[in-house]
């Protein structure tokens, strides 16, 4: 997928991505970070509306969908309000300096009694969309979680590099890093270190 940044709006093929603009942004942003995140639900469309209403109070640059379409919802040049609170490598604020791209995924599952496994709004998924997976941060007890499509992280891939080298970012982090007490996403499914050695080249 070829992508590329013009005017700090994101283009597929010369296009650009369906835009949803979003309320929920703040001043002027030179990022240095890109965050990633799970929307925690299988509905991007969900998902963007949610991200897009004012009560919501939150939002983010960019929402990737399961089959990798991609619905940008602020420009590259805005805080968008995806972080919260939030320290990364000693700068707190990370809505001040990074792009925010929420992956739709359910995260982490409940198994029911038929041996099926539903999301938080009860929606069920079949078990070949679930990795029995530990989370770096809970003391190595293993959960279900939703694993993320291949054509979905390609996109991800795709997508992190055209920015990376629009804005010069050099870093890429989760949402659980940069919130470890907080947050979750984007979760033991989501292989951190492949994606930024596929986006940035192996350190």
């Amino acid at each position: 997928m070829a992508f590329a940044v013009k005017n700090h709006v994101l283009h597929q093929d010369d296009k650009p991505v369906a835009q949803k603009p979003t309320p929920n942004v703040g001043g002027v942003l030179k990022p240095s970070l890109l965050i990633m995140h799970y929307t925690a639900s299988q509905s991007a469309k969900g998902a963007i509306s949610w991200l897009c209403n004012p009560n919501a109070k939150a939002s983010a640059h960019l929402v990737i969908e399961l089959d990798g379409t991609v619905t940008q919802l602020a420009p590259f040049n805005r805080v968008a309000w995806h972080a919260g609170k939030s320290v990364w490598k000693r700068r707190s604020n990370c809505n001040g300096f990074s792009i925010g791209i929420e992956l739709t995924n359910a995260g982490p599952l409940t198994k029911l009694a038929n041996g099926k496994f539903a999301d938080v709004n009860g929606r069920s998924l079949p078990a070949s969309q679930v990795a029995m997976l530990a989370h770096k941060l809970d003391k190595g007890a293993q959960k279900p979680w939703m694993i993320y499509p291949a054509v979905q992280i390609s996109a991800a891939v795709d997508v992190a590099k055209a920015l990376c080298q629009t804005y010069g970012i050099a870093e890429i982090a989760g949402h659980d890093d940069i919130a470890p007490t907080r947050k979750r996403d984007p979760g033991p499914a989501f292989a951190m270190d492949s994606f930024v050695s596929r986006v940035l080249g192996r350190k």
